[in-house]
């Protein structure tokens, strides 16, 4: 087995999970490390491993592309260069391995489709669950009709963020870079994205696509000192009245999630992340399927990508399936155009031992964690004062922001 030749861009942060990964498959035979794109080199922890295995690193992939080549390319890069890291891979002849998001906006990802047909590769969007082997078998009893009509799913992630989550980067928690490109950074759109992608994901007809909402609702909400939001609730409706209900904060002081309950018209399905974590499904007649638990195969999409570059298989999560999510994003942020923020007198900030701060808002996890109980949106609820509804989008038709 001939090995693939691999170039990674984004040595810090995430790109540290990939590092390690590419290194051992080398190791192994099936891969080729040609070369790492990092602008920051000193924020790579594996820096000294790179140089010990003979990678090459390089200050933009454009400077990589002048001495190398790859055939796939995996991109851990800040939310707004998706689209022009991805499209300059394409045309270079790379396949691409892109972190989730798709990209900021819809007009982006529509850019990557188009350079994706040209190029006559293929480009996969990292939301691990969707390639885990647990996803992709309810997914399959789902697509056979084991469940029935789908009747509303809900998630609900609730992950505090300190005051160096917002500072490590000139566009965290903005909706523009400094330089007015969309980010539209959130934890709807970031940290929890995977969450909110798989209920769409799920309700697609086929393995490579997810479902599309008729219409978005959004409440945003902000109690850090940001641009954009950091606790949403996100509701899309779907074709014969199906409803995704997404619920997500950072902003407050303890730490949920994900949770999920999905019904369906024979059955209901939950998830709890933990230790004994498995997406279960209870059926109508009675019977339980044990699916496992999503977390276990996270290096799917890795080795999926690898092995699409040599059989020209198509890979679970693409662009098909990925853009949904940029859509409900684009159309969340829209129903909400001006961020609520919440009342002074209800925000707290926290001095934590390291020196830190966290902000949260009083009584937010409770709030959120009742509204995912009752799965409906915190308008709805009516007992919470702050609450806002947002205006209705409809995506028929919808071209983005």
């Amino acid at each position: 087995m001939k090995p693939v030749d691999v170039a990674l861009v984004g040595l810090g942060g995430y790109g540290s999970f990939y590092i390690g990964r590419l290194l051992k498959r080398q190791q192994d035979g099936v891969l080729r490390f040609v070369g790492g794109v990092e602008p920051q080199p000193e924020r790579c922890a594996q820096l000294d491993e790179l140089k010990a295995a003979g990678v090459p690193v390089f200050a933009d992939l454009s400077d990589f592309y002048a001495k190398h080549s790859a055939e796939l390319v995996i991109i851990c890069a800040p939310i707004h260069l998706h689209c022009p890291l991805t499209c300059m891979a394409l045309e270079r002849g790379s396949h691409v391995l892109c972190e989730k998001p798709l990209a900021a906006t819809v007009q982006e990802g529509e850019r990557m489709k188009q350079a994706e047909r040209k190029a006559g590769r293929f480009v996969a969007i990292g939301y691990q669950w969707a390639f885990s082997d647990a996803i992709q078998q309810f997914k399959r009893d789902v697509m056979a009709g084991d469940f029935g009509r789908p009747k509303r799913l809900c998630g609900c992630v609730l992950w505090p963020r300190r005051a160096s989550y917002y500072a490590r980067n000139n566009w965290a928690g903005a909706v523009k870079t400094p330089r007015g490109q969309f980010v539209l950074d959130s934890p709807a759109n970031n940290a929890t994205a995977h969450y909110f992608q798989i209920m769409l994901y799920v309700l697609g007809e086929t393995r490579e696509t997810s479902a599309v909402p008729v219409d978005v609702e959004a409440e945003l909400y902000r109690a850090n000192r940001i641009q954009n939001f950091d606790t949403a609730a996100i509701c899309c409706r779907m074709a014969g009245d199906t409803e995704v209900l997404f619920l997500t904060s950072h902003a407050i002081d303890s730490h949920t999630g994900p949770v999920f309950q999905w019904e369906f018209e024979k059955g209901v399905v939950e998830f709890a992340a933990g230790k004994a974590a498995s997406l279960r499904a209870c059926l109508s007649d009675g019977k339980v399927r044990d699916y496992g638990n999503p977390y276990a195969t996270e290096d799917n999409k890795l080795d999926q990508s690898l092995a699409a570059v040599r059989t020209g298989e198509t890979v679970a999560c693409g662009i098909e399936a990925a853009r949904t999510h940029t859509l409900c994003i684009n159309a969340a942020q829209e129903s909400m155009p001006e961020v609520e923020v919440f009342a002074e007198p209800s925000i707290k900030v926290q001095q934590l031992d390291d020196g830190d701060t966290l902000t949260c808002v009083e009584g937010l996890h409770a709030a959120l964690m009742q509204c995912f109980k009752e799965c409906v949106m915190p308008h709805e609820n009516g007992e919470f004062s702050w609450a806002r509804q947002g205006k209705l989008i409809d995506l028929r038709g919808y071209k983005g922001l």
